[in-house]
């Protein structure tokens, strides 16, 4: 019966075990899904900026005559080529689409931004990367809170790093320009 009795115990044992085993497995989906959501998200979200914000360069290098703003304009379209194929990259490793929705705001300013010339059009252009940067910190630091369920944390890094080099550098050539943005 000693015998008997630990094979029960054993057979409760395996059994209990499986059973939460399976209740994990299926509770698991669902939050597997919120964090997938919010990971395809993040994705999202730096590749609409990133796309935005080389979109905004381009007009930028076409036509602004400030060498400075130029050279930052170059720079932002580079780094965010690289990034793009990173996020790209991994989009096609986890299985999700990228979209890339222009926020209407950023369409408008690239509207005005095509009708300006010289120091109106580089004002322009700095205040909308100021505003993307700042969003770009934002979700860096999202990105960087995922880390663990996707390499979005490196791309968060890279980002972070981008964003503090891409202040700076606004920064600097709103101050050799004259003006300060709000």
């Amino acid at each position: 019966n000693l015998k008997e009795s630990k094979m029960k115990r054993s057979f409760f044992s395996i059994s209990s075990v499986g059973l939460l085993a399976a209740g994990l497995f299926f509770a698991a989906p669902s939050a597997m899904m919120a964090q997938s959501a919010e990971i395809v998200s993040t994705y999202t979200r730096i590749y609409r900026n990133n796309n935005v914000e080389v979109d905004l360069s381009k007009l930028a290098m076409k036509n602004s005559d400030n060498a400075d703003v130029k050279k930052f304009a170059k720079q932002v379209i580079k780094d965010n080529h690289v990034m793009a194929g990173q996020i790209f990259s991994d989009s096609l490793t986890y299985g999700f689409t990228l979209t890339a929705d222009t926020p209407s705001s950023a369409m408008d300013a690239e509207k005005q931004m095509k009708q300006l010339k010289g120091v109106d059009l580089d004002k322009m252009y700095l205040v909308q990367m100021d505003a993307f940067v700042k969003d770009d910190k934002i979700v860096a630091a999202q990105a960087s809170a995922l880390t663990k369920q996707s390499d979005l944390g490196q791309i968060g890094d890279q980002l972070q790093a981008l964003v503090d080099s891409r202040t700076k550098d606004i920064s600097q050539i709103t101050q050799a320009e004259g003006f300060k943005i709000q």
